[in-house]
C-alpha cells in the first residue's frame, strides 16, 4: 500500500483521513503480524507493545494482542497513540480504548487519521569497534538465526549494529545472507548488548528497522519494544555517560599538560593494543565474556551442596549467581521483577519435579512472552526426563569433571 514519500519531512506530516486507506492499513498490520508500541496520549509512560489480532470493520473495532497488561482502572475512551511501519514508512494513529476482549487482548478503535511519523524520536551516540561494545539478536525462536556484530549506536529508542556473524540456531551453521533477509518489521524477541559503559549486559527486545549495505558490510537498525522503567533508567546512565563525553572540551594539541614527541605516541597507542575490536574476540573468549554477563538464579537448599556447585559454576566463569533457598521464593522475585533480566533459572528438584515444572509454568503464564526466562532442571544422582519445553531442559548435577550439564546452560545462556 503506498502512502505517499515522506522521506524528506521532520515531524508528523499533513494526516490521512480517507476511511478505506485506513482500514486498509489495519489489515495489512493484522496479516503482516507487524508488532509495534502504543502509549497513553499525552504521557511518559512507556509504551506497550502490541499486535493486531483482528480487524472488526463492522464494529469499526481493532483488537490488540498486548505483551503485558493494561492497568485495570483504564477508563473506557482513554486515548492512545500507534506508532508503527509499512513499507518504507513510519506512521503514527491516534486510537480509543473500548475495553478489554481476553487476557492481554484489548479492543480499539479503528483510526480515523493517520500521519507520517518522524523517523527519529531519539538523540543517537556513535560507538567505534575498538570500544567492545557488542550486540547478539536472535530474530525468532529456534529454528531461528542469531545475529551478532558490534554496536555503531544506540539511543533510547533503539540501536544500530554492523553484521559479523549470521548463525542459524538449530544446526549452528554460519550463513551470509544480503539485504533481502533483513526485512522490515522482522521480530527481534532477544537482544544482547554486551560492554556498554557502566552496564555489563543490556537486554531488550524489538523490531528490524531499516537494514543497509555500507562499507562492504550490513548495518542493521532494530527499533526497542516494550522496555520496563528498570531497563530505561539502565539505558539512560548509558546514554548519560555518552552526552557528557560529547560536551568535554578536546584537549588542544599544543597543551603544555601533554607530553610531546615520539614517547607520547607510544602512549596514546597503548590502549588500542590492550583493547582489542569486539568483532575480533575469538568464539571462547565471547563465550566466556556471555558467562561472566549471564545472570543465573540457584535455587537449592542453603548448605554445603549449595556452596560445591556454586564454586563450580564460578570457575567456569558464571559468576552471577544469586541463591534462593526455595522455589518458591526464587518465582516470588521473578514475579516482583527484580529479577527481570536473568535468562537462566537453575532449579534443583529431587522428587518433586511434576510441582516446580507447575509453578514455573504458571508464572510464566501470568507473566507472558516477554517475561520467559530459561530454566535447568538437576537432581542429584539422575538426570530428570526431557520436558518437551526448549526452555525447561533437564541437566547433569554441575561437577568439574562432566562437561555435558556446562555446555547445557551454554545453549539456555544463547552462548552457543
Amino acid at each position: 500500500m503506498d502512502l505517499g514519500n515522506v522521506s524528506n519531512w521532520t515531524g508528523r506530516g499533513t494526516p490521512q483521513e480517507d476511511p478505506a486507506l485506513i482500514r486498509q492499513a489495519m489489515q495489512d498490520l493484522h496479516v503482516q503480524e507487524v508488532e509495534f508500541p502504543i502509549k497513553v496520549e499525552g504521557t511518559h509512560t512507556l509504551p506497550y507493545s502490541s499486535r493486531v489480532h483482528h480487524v472488526d470493520l463492522k464494529k469499526g473495532h481493532i483488537h490488540l494482542k498486548l505483551i503485558r497488561p493494561l492497568p485495570h482502572e483504564l477508563a473506557v475512551g482513554a486515548a492512545f497513540d500507534m506508532v508503527f511501519l509499512l513499507g518504507d514508512q513510519r506512521y503514527w494513529a491516534p486510537t480509543l480504548f473500548h475495553g478489554r476482549e481476553n487476557y492481554l487482548l484489548y479492543r480499539f478503535s479503528i483510526p480515523t487519521k493517520m500521519a507520517p511519523a518522524d523517523r527519529r524520536q531519539h538523540k543517537r551516540y556513535s560507538f567505534r569497534p575498538r570500544e567492545k561494545a557488542y550486540v547478539v539478536a536472535q530474530d525468532g525462536v529456534i529454528p531461528g538465526h542469531g545475529i551478532s556484530g558490534p554496536l555503531v549506536n544506540l539511543s533510547e529508542g533503539g540501536l544500530a549494529f554492523r553484521v559479523d556473524r549470521v548463525m542459524r540456531l538449530d544446526d549452528h551453521l554460519r550463513i551470509t545472507p544480503g539485504l533481502g533477509f533483513f526485512d522490515r518489521g522482522k521480530s527481534f524477541p532477544l537482544i544482547k548488548v554486551r560492554d556498554l559503559p557502566n552496564l555489563p549486559l543490556f537486554e531488550a527486545r524489538g523490531v528490524l528497522a531499516n537494514a543497509q549495505e555500507r562499507q562492504g558490510g550490513v548495518i542493521i537498525g532494530l527499533q526497542f519494544l516494550d522496555l520496563r522503567e528498570s531497563e530505561l533508567r539502565e539505558l539512560r546512565v548509558v546514554l548519560d555517560i555518552r552526552e557528557r563525553l560529547q560536551r568535554a572540551p578536546a584537549v588542544s594539541a599544543t597543551d603544555p599538560s601533554r607530553p610531546s614527541g615520539p614517547r607520547n605516541l607510544a602512549l596514546a597507542k597503548e590502549p588500542a593494543n590492550r583493547t582489542a575490536p569486539a568483532g575480533a574476540l575469538s568464539p571462547d573468549a565471547l563465550r566466556l565474556l556471555g558467562r561472566r554477563s549471564t545472570r543465573l538464579i540457584l535455587t537449592m537448599a542453603a548448605g554445603p551442596e549449595r556452596d560445591l556447585v556454586s564454586q563450580t559454576l564460578d570457575a567456569t566463569g558464571y559468576r552471577r549467581v544469586e541463591a534462593a533457598d526455595t522455589l518458591e521464593l526464587a518465582l516470588a522475585e521473578l514475579r516482583a521483577d527484580r529479577y527481570s533480566s536473568c535468562p537462566l533459572l537453575l532449579v534443583e528438584t529431587g522428587a518433586g519435579e511434576a510441582a516446580a515444572m507447575k509453578k514455573i509454568r504458571d508464572l510464566q503464564g501470568e507473566l507472558g512472552s516477554s517475561r520467559e526466562w530459561s530454566v535447568a532442571l538437576m537432581a542429584k544422582g539422575a538426570v530428570p526426563p526431557e520436558t518437551g519445553d526448549p526452555l525447561i531442559r533437564p541437566m547433569a548435577w554441575p561437577t568439574a569433571g562432566e562437561g555435558s550439564w556446562l555446555s547445557l546452560l551454554d545453549e539456555l545462556a544463547g552462548l552457543d
